[in-house]
């Protein structure tokens, strides 16, 4: 026991430690108070000077609405001689008020006996001007709707919860209902102005983006799955905005999400937001540490916050880490020089062992060890050569196995990566018999496997094609994607049209999507005698169309993507693909290429770049020509996302 009171450790401990400890724990405590406390205080007031001015924001767009809607409600009630006049009121109001998602007056049961018990005239802006139409019926019963129920209820007006309109305006809403009477003071129904919330959920999603690419130094210390994000509260702590859309489109609640809430602190959180109130909570979020900053929006009882990791502000004090490092290193540099004798008379032992660890390192396991005799801390560090000595020879012959069985599963990819790209399209040209089309296509994808897709085949004289990214990488979307490309193959045979050809596709993969993986897909049908094209888009990036050395993305409507909802009405669209005009069809990992400095290859560039293809062009020609672009932008940089491109013809 002696001896071992007297260990290297000991030893050498006693000699320096107190030196160590006076100069460092004085410099490190000075510096990190000053410091952190300053940076504390400062990166407070920007994300409170952040929530103020973006309340302030959103407040003035939710008054827009209100004030649109109660210049209506002051002016419907002079109008509700007939139903004919109170839809010609609407149409007109709604041309002036284009800041509106839309807007509708729902009638209490039977207000015009010729309309039944039913009516809701609903108007919205359109490409083509204001449509209106009346959506009340036994299948849409208005008169159960909350924004119906609380605006028939409120004295001046109530936004609703969060809700989605498939009937009108066809997204998700918040409504801001105002009762309308009669000149005589008879209860006729509820004006409805509508505010989409994915416009709202957009504009949280900027800031969130600005916030996060701040480059600032609170971010540094941030994982990289903490991020900042900004949310909205309803009175009763229903979610009108989040990132995560599922908690505001489902009617979540905020203290459905406490967990083990131990402190209060994420209930006193949500009280003080429900309650109007302003200020600071810290607390956990999804199993995170936040620092949330609060303030109400305006008249409509909501509230924002943003949501800022614990760790961006108390990150900055691990920065004090490097600069304490470094005055530990000078402390440390005057510390050597009085101890340096001490040192090298304690460490002659671990040169020889050093010595002999050399020779083990160059394959040499039977190396003699130095006979070291002590029993501190050395000896047992001689006595774990003398081990590691035993294990090598064992560990080598694992490292080698280990070694062949990352060869067989790189093997195994390589594959899979032949029998994906054997299920596409790859022999050009592809209908080499024929003289009106020409189809050229490609797929690099990120991974060993990808999850892009195309295909296309030739039915009565009309081309059946589809373009697809299947969400996520790797082998599951390398997966995703051969169950639908053969269900292409297989619908295309008999589907009338390819909106009903993705509806069938969408049906199928929605009702078995337990991994919540989606598809964006475009498909479409060319006649090859008229260069009549329909054609369905699902949340897929819009083609270009190449016509006389001009680019120009096809219309598409904003369907969702396959996968997602099951009962999806897909829309079929039209349009004409002149002789001499080509289709370029692509999936975002063209738009999305990234340079190393961050910048997207974008759609501006896409468009330029097909505009200076030579009319003469081929599809094989526009493929590669815009494959070179696309890799000559990002340069050195690692591509990102599967690449596709399929270009079509007209001769």
């Amino acid at each position: 026991m002696g001896k071992r009171a007297n260990s290297f450790s000991s030893r050498l401990t006693r000699e320096i430690i107190i030196i160590v400890l006076v100069i460092m724990a004085g410099i490190s405590l000075l510096a990190f108070y000053v410091t952190a406390k300053s940076l504390y205080s400062s990166f407070r007031e920007h994300f409170a000077d952040s929530i103020e001015n973006i309340s302030s924001s959103i407040t003035a767009n939710l008054e827009k609405v209100e004030i649109s809607a109660v210049n209506m409600a002051d002016e419907l009630p002079w109008h509700l001689s007939s139903p004919e006049e109170v839809i010609s009121t609407l149409q007109y109001e709604m041309n002036v008020n284009r800041n509106l998602e839309g807007c509708g007056m729902a009638f209490v049961p039977d207000y015009y006996p010729q309309t039944g018990r039913w009516f809701e005239p609903y108007a919205k802006v359109t490409e083509s001007g204001i449509s209106i139409k009346d959506i009340g019926s036994e299948s849409h019963d208005y008169h159960n709707q909350e924004w119906y129920t609380s605006g028939l209820s409120s004295a001046k007006g109530a936004w609703s919860k969060p809700y989605l309109d498939t009937d009108g305006a066809g997204t998700l809403l918040c409504t801001y209902g105002v009762p309308i009477k009669t000149p005589d003071g008879k209860i006729a129904g509820v004006l409805g102005a509508d505010m989409s919330l994915l416009w709202l959920v957009s504009q949280l999603k900027e800031i969130d983006d600005r916030e996060n690419k701040l480059g600032s130094m609170p971010l540094t210390f941030c994982k990289k799955s903490e991020k900042i994000f900004s949310f909205i509260l309803g009175p009763e702590g229903e979610y009108i905005a989040h990132p995560d859309n599922e908690r505001f489109q489902n009617a979540r609640n905020f203290f459905d999400y406490g967990g083990k809430d131990k402190s209060g602190s994420y209930r006193r959180l949500g009280e003080n937001m429900c309650s109007g109130k302003t200020g600071e909570e810290t607390t956990r979020i999804d199993g995170r540490r936040y620092n949330v900053f609060y303030a109400p929006v305006s008249s409509s009882g909501w509230s924002m916050g943003i949501a800022v990791p614990y760790s961006s502000l108390t990150g900055p004090g691990l920065a004090l880490g490097s600069a304490i490092l470094l005055l530990m290193l000078l402390g440390l540099a005057i510390v050597f020089r009085i101890s340096r004798s001490t040192i090298r008379k304690f460490t002659k032992p671990l040169v020889q062992l050093a010595g002999s660890a050399t020779e083990i390192a160059k394959g040499k396991f039977d190396a003699p060890l130095p006979d070291i005799d002590s029993e501190d801390e050395i000896g047992l560090l001689h006595d774990s050569f003398e081990n590691m000595q035993n294990s090598l020879s064992k560990y080598i012959a694992d490292l080698t196995e280990t070694t062949a069985q990352k060869a067989s599963m790189e093997n195994e990819l390589n594959v899979a990566r032949s029998i994906q790209m054997a299920m596409l399209p790859m022999t050009w040209p592809a209908f080499p018999d024929r003289t009106d089309i020409d189809i050229n296509g490609c797929l690099i994808p990120a991974k060993a496997v990808g999850g892009d897709l195309y295909d296309f085949c030739i039915r009565d004289n009309k081309l059946h094609f589809c373009i697809g990214d299947v969400s996520g990488k790797g082998v599951p979307a390398s997966l995703v994607m051969a169950v639908i490309s053969s269900m292409f193959r297989t619908l295309s045979a008999s589907e009338e049209s390819p909106a009903s050809l993705i509806s069938s596709i969408n049906s199928s993969m929605a009702s078995r999507n337990d991994n919540m993986m989606f598809v964006t897909l475009f498909a479409g049908e060319l006649d090859l005698a008229t260069g009549h094209l329909r054609y369905c888009n699902a949340g897929h990036n819009a083609p270009a169309v190449i016509t006389d050395g001009k680019a120009k993305f096809l219309e598409t409507d904003s369907n969702v993507a396959v996968g997602i909802v099951s009962d999806w009405d897909f829309s079929l669209q039209t349009a004409q693909l002149a002789i001499g005009s080509s289709l370029f069809l692509y999936t975002d990992g063209l738009t999305e290429a990234t340079r190393s400095d961050g910048v997207l290859f974008g759609e501006d560039r896409t468009l330029s770049a097909l505009a200076t293809m030579k009319q003469d062009a081929s599809a094989d020609d526009i493929c590669k020509n815009m494959q070179s672009a696309a890799k000559d932008f990002i340069g050195d940089a690692e591509q990102s996302d599967d690449l596709t491109i399929l270009v079509i013809s007209r001769l």
